[in-house]
């Protein structure tokens, strides 16, 4: 795993010829398919040195782009299928030199309770762990497994967790392009919220335009009782609107490659500010007193949200209206780490709160030492995953006692200890070599019954021949001179 340093970046060492190299081995060791592409790692490693050469050009001059994946469904062995996605070569290269320059990052940041898909990590270590835990007093325990964790998980979320701590916008880019090329769409919210939302903006604009008019036409002073009375109202209704929906606080990522539609906004803003000025200065005549600077300062913002409030109200609108990706694809080199990087933040909060978690994957236990700890731990752990837009799925969650026996990770915890099963393919093979060789006993049991009985026949109608002979001969002396 190659080593995190500040120069050169990890943009720069993203684009050197022997990091392309060692995740192409990384690659050619996994011996995966071809992509999309249809390009084999025979046909890739024919002209190998060409084709990373033009990978890291493209990459340096940012004129790289994912190919669309190829998808296929399997069955898992409970009945149920899963979807699965293949890149092409060059994809999965590149994600693989990613993943190996990012790695080292949050793997300083990542918990000891997490055991998937980390280095010198796995389920042995999961085990053990779990083991010492119980040898603690730690009896009671949930067993849980998030539901569809990989199609659901948040990929704007996942984004802001990116950027917090990764300050590479050109690998940030490409992160958030492959999260566009997978996933599922979801639909826009529900109707009601833009009913709301349109409401508010009508009452901003309104509010903002009657003063202007109020202004213009000599009205009286700000300070009356009955434009304080709206405000007040006024800023109620934007604080319910706040508390309402909590896009405002957990989603201030605006979607739209490279912030354009961030640029957008503050060219619009920037817009709308001179032509509040501008209406301003047109109608500065219309008022019976000159405007002080001081009143220009005071006006201004009046009349820039008289312009404003619909603009902005129109383009939160239409971000809100607009359906987009959730869920990352599963079977990338990097897809892995991405899931560990989104359940970073309910390791935390687990552990802050005292309670001893085990995670792998998707698939955790929770060990406490009494029954009524273990589902305040259930609660906790369902309440924080909401916040990450997760679910446990209630037919695989379950609080019980070790000594009933608990199944995690293909092991079984009793009041006997931790025992691992046979796989059941593995039972019905060693069943059917027991049938196979009662039934080939039988039948040899039977041929060689049948031997004998042929033998006995043979030597008792010998026998019988050489009684008759012996018989004829002593009834008939002439034939014996």
């Amino acid at each position: 795993m190659l080593n995190y340093t500040p120069e050169p970046s990890l943009t720069t060492q993203l684009c050197q010829p022997e990091t392309l190299h060692a995740a192409w081995r990384k690659v050619r060791a996994n011996k995966g398919g071809p992509g999309s592409d249809g390009v084999t790692i025979q046909q890739f490693e024919a002209n190998l040195a060409k084709h990373l050469r033009q990978l890291s050009r493209e990459l340096a001059e940012e004129r790289y782009y994912p190919l669309p994946v190829q998808k296929f469904t399997i069955e898992k062995a409970n009945g149920t299928t899963r979807e699965l996605s293949v890149l092409t070569l060059k994809d999965r290269i590149v994600q693989r030199a990613i993943c190996d320059l990012i790695s080292p990052i949050y793997e300083a940041k990542f918990l000891a309770c997490s055991f998937a898909y980390r280095p010198n990590r796995g389920v042995p270590h999961a085990i053990a762990q779990v083991t010492a835990i119980r040898a603690d007093g730690y009896e009671w325990v949930v067993h849980a497994d998030i539901e569809k964790f990989f199609d659901r998980m948040d990929s704007q979320m996942l984004m802001r967790f990116l950027r917090a701590t990764l300050k590479e916008p050109a690998i940030l880019r490409l992160i958030q392009m492959w999260l566009d090329l997978g996933g599922i769409t979801q639909p826009p919210k529900g109707p009601g919220w833009y009913v709301h939302l349109e409401n508010t903006v009508q009452s901003l604009g309104e509010g903002a335009e009657q003063v202007m008019n109020r202004l213009l036409q000599h009205a009286p002073p700000l300070s009356t009782p009955p434009v304080n009375a709206y405000s007040e109202e006024l800023y109620d209704e934007i604080q319910d609107a706040q508390n309402h929906e909590e896009w405002l606080v957990d989603e201030p990522e605006v979607a739209g490659k490279n912030g354009l539609w961030a640029q957008a906004g503050k060219e619009a803003l920037v817009n709308v500010g001179r032509e509040g000025v501008m209406l301003l200065l047109a109608n500065a005549k219309r008022l019976c007193w000159p405007l002080t600077a001081k009143q220009l300062l005071f006006i201004a913002p009046l009349a820039v949200a008289a312009l404003a409030v619909p603009t902005v109200g129109g383009m939160v609108k239409d971000h809100i209206n607009r359906p987009r990706k959730i869920g990352i694809i599963q079977g990338s080199p990097l897809s892995p780490l991405l899931a560990n990087i989104y359940l970073h933040s309910f390791d935390k909060a687990m552990t802050r709160s005292g309670i001893r978690l085990v995670r792998y994957a998707d698939d955790l236990l929770l060990l406490c030492r009494t029954e009524r700890r273990a589902r305040h731990a259930l609660e906790h752990a369902q309440k924080h995953l909401a916040r990450l837009k997760l679910t446990l799925n209630p037919k695989k969650t379950e609080v019980a006692h070790f000594d009933t026996g608990v199944e995690f990770l293909g092991h079984i915890f009793d009041k006997d200890g931790c025992y691992q099963p046979i796989p059941e393919p593995r039972t019905k093979v060693l069943q059917n070599q027991v049938q196979h060789a009662l039934k080939t006993g039988a039948g040899h049991v039977k041929r060689s019954g049948q031997h004998v009985a042929q033998q006995g026949k043979n030597v008792a109608a010998h026998i019988g021949q050489r009684l008759k002979n012996a018989k004829t001969r002593s009834t008939n002396p002439q034939s014996q001179a």
